[in-house]
């Protein structure tokens, strides 16, 4: 893969990060209400929600370097009717605009909480028909290795991971920043925060499962397929073996580092703040483990006709 080629993974990963990390953000806001109070909620809430802005952010902006005249992208929407692709712009559009909005209220305007609820799951919305309208683009029938509903699925599982995996490090490293700029950190904050990540280690892990099985399915497909299929079953196991294994070992290795250091802090006599160096590997690692999953994505697949 070039340079323009990579574009496109970094688009989907951060795209697919961002709706899983809003996601997983909001569930946190909606039940945390029921036992903090709004102004604490809206503290928790609002630097995660400009991460996830400027992710979105570096999303659009990396997928233009797949262009070869990035400058013209505007006109990709007139297809809207017909094309997926048009739509995925249109969409992701929508997604970031709506969370733009978010990030406005949430930062400038005390109160609103309806709206505020509102604008969130309705970014959450789009961002999941963002995400739909991503793997639509690859159901074609002259690509086999793609032609399947596992390549939608995988997409939504990749979103989940990726969102479980960012918003734990964003939580740590907020309270830990805010911390060190010596700015007030109350008590309830750092509560809700620890039992956040608790929360979500424990969510990473069965996350993992479904999206392993998913990946395992997809080879077990390829094998018992047609001949193309068990082309790109063959560059899988021989010429991309290595990176495989490695994709998996980032992707076990990543939840491990989340999981077990969280489950087990208690025991270790470690603050929630003292975590962020294994949470922020963890994570790293999971991102890297998707970046090489979407490259075998491409690079495995054998097309058939014109």
């Amino acid at each position: 893969m070039n340079l323009r080629e990579w574009a496109l993974p970094v688009y989907t990963v951060l795209i697919q990060m961002a709706v899983g990390t809003l996601l997983l953000l909001w569930i946190l806001r909606l039940f945390g209400r029921n036992k903090y109070s709004q102004e604490v909620i809206d503290r928790v809430v609002r630097d995660p929600l400009l991460i996830i802005l400027v992710t979105i952010i570096f999303g659009m902006l990396g997928a233009h370097f797949h262009l070869s005249r990035p400058y013209l992208s505007f006109l990709a929407v007139r297809n809207f009717r017909t094309s997926w692709l048009s739509r995925e712009i249109v969409f992701t559009m929508i997604f970031f605009l709506i969370t733009a909005a978010l990030w406005f209220f949430q930062w400038y305007r005390k109160g609103h909480w309806g709206l505020k609820t509102a604008l969130g799951w309705l970014a959450i919305g789009f961002g999941f028909v963002t995400v739909y309208c991503m793997g639509h683009i690859y159901l074609l029938p002259t690509q086999e290795a793609w032609n399947t509903p596992e390549t939608i699925i995988s997409y939504y599982g990749s979103m989940l991971l990726l969102g479980v995996m960012a918003l734990a490090e964003i939580l740590i490293m907020d309270l830990r920043f805010n911390k060190v700029r010596q700015t007030e950190v109350l008590t309830e904050w750092v509560v809700i925060v620890k039992e956040a990540v608790k929360w979500l280690a424990v969510a990473a892990g069965v996350v993992l499962i479904p999206v392993v099985i998913l990946n395992l399915a997809h080879l077990y497909w390829l094998r018992t397929g047609t001949a193309l299929a068990q082309t790109s079953f063959d560059l899988l196991m021989e010429l991309y073996k290595p990176l495989l294994i490695i994709r998996f070992l980032m992707l076990l290795t990543g939840v491990g580092s989340l999981f077990f250091p969280v489950t087990l802090m208690k025991r270790s006599g470690k603050t929630i703040q003292e975590l962020f160096t294994p949470v922020y590997l963890a994570c790293l690692l999971v991102i890297i483990g998707e970046v090489l999953g979407r490259f075998l994505f491409y690079a495995a697949h054998i097309r058939t006709g014109l």
